[in-house]
């Protein structure tokens, strides 16, 4: 189980969702260390998420752990999917900030 500070939705017409259901990432601030990330699929929380943030301002490994999971999801090379992704390929949520 991770705690989760970030969580990316993955939308789009993939062949891995349900209509009102997707693939998405949950993600402590360190994803990369034990149970600090977990890929789900269903209805993301949205009742728990708090605003939406740009790409650019997850923490590195939120990032290139958000764009190998992009890429996998879509059968993409690595220099298919530029450096920072458009923020309208990804949604972002984070927790408000108090």
């Amino acid at each position: 189980m991770t705690a989760e500070r970030y969580t990316a939705v993955f939308t789009g017409l993939l062949t891995l969702k349900r209509p009102g259901e997707y693939p998405y990432l949950s993600m402590s601030e360190e994803p990369l260390a034990p149970g600090g990330s977990a890929m789900r699929r269903g209805r993301p929380p949205y009742e728990r998420m708090g605003c939406e943030i740009p790409f650019a301002d997850l923490p590195e490994d939120c990032k290139r752990l958000v764009l190998k999971l992009y890429r996998g999801l879509w059968g993409l090379e690595e220099h298919d999917v530029p450096r920072f992704a458009r923020a309208e390929a990804l949604r972002l949520e984070a927790p408000a900030r108090r």
